[in-house]
């Protein structure tokens, strides 16, 4: 029974951290609408560094919404952008330096994302794979989707094994977040549609590029079949299927 108590009690606490951490970003952002801008830089770097201590259910929404929300602030507010990149730089240079987490890799695809300098985050993931090729296969995750909007082929073979099987892991993913019991179900269902077709088309480009044609029909028929999407049924494909030995 105490086990039981400790439980509810600690799944309470780290709901009202998340509520806790969800008003946070709230009164940050009506902090720019009211035009406090340095308090409100103050506060999104306060968040990067310090949010997940309490609430490490935020991990997603730390490199996505609220990244994105700094990034807004950045756009009115050019100190906030200094900061921004000050961040990203410090945890590159800890990552070139190799004292840094996989997950740091993580933090700075995603302000590279923010910033639109995803090249940088290609840059990096090449220098800690030329230091560490075990780090790099850590960080793959990481850098996978920079490195495909770059066509960097000559990387990606190493860690996307057989692009169907990956199709696989996709489809999966995106099973997984459609069963996610949210309110806003259409945002995230076209959200979720959106991210599987450019993850799907990545794919068939790659197959293209390494002469499996094979390949690449079989994922776009299969991802038709689940999405019908413009892009992939527009896309050109030879009839005739050549499989790379």
């Amino acid at each position: 029974m105490k086990k039981i108590f400790l439980a509810i009690a600690l799944i309470f606490s780290i709901s009202t951290y998340a509520q806790d951490m969800q008003k946070y970003l709230s009164e940050t952002k009506s902090m720019v609408k009211q035009k406090k801008y340095t308090e409100a830089n103050d506060r999104y770097i306060w968040f990067q560094n310090h949010s997940l201590e309490s609430s490490p259910s935020m991990s997603g929404v730390r490199l996505s919404f609220a990244l994105s929300d700094w990034k807004s602030l950045a756009d009115l507010y050019p100190p906030a952008l200094d900061s921004i990149k000050a961040m990203r730089d410090h945890k590159t240079k800890q990552l070139v330096q190799n004292n840094g987490p996989v997950q740091l890799f993580g933090e700075v695809a995603a302000i590279n994302t923010q910033l639109f300098e995803s090249e940088k985050t290609v840059s990096l993931f090449e220098k800690i794979r030329n230091a560490d090729k075990d780090k790099a296969r850590k960080c793959w995750f990481y850098a996978r989707k920079s490195l495909f909007k770059y066509k960097r082929y000559d990387l990606i073979k190493y860690y996307i094994g057989d692009p169907v099987s990956d199709f696989q892991v996709i489809k999966e993913q995106r099973n997984r977040l459609l069963n996610v019991s949210v309110s806003n179900k259409e945002t995230i269902k076209k959200y979720t549609d959106d991210s599987f077709v450019e993850n799907s088309l990545d794919l068939i480009n790659y197959s293209i590029a390494m002469h499996d044609l094979e390949s690449a029909k079989k994922i776009r028929e299969e991802a038709m079949l689940i999405v019908n999407d413009y892009r992939l049924r527009d896309l050109k494909l030879n009839t005739t299927s050549t499989k790379k030995n």
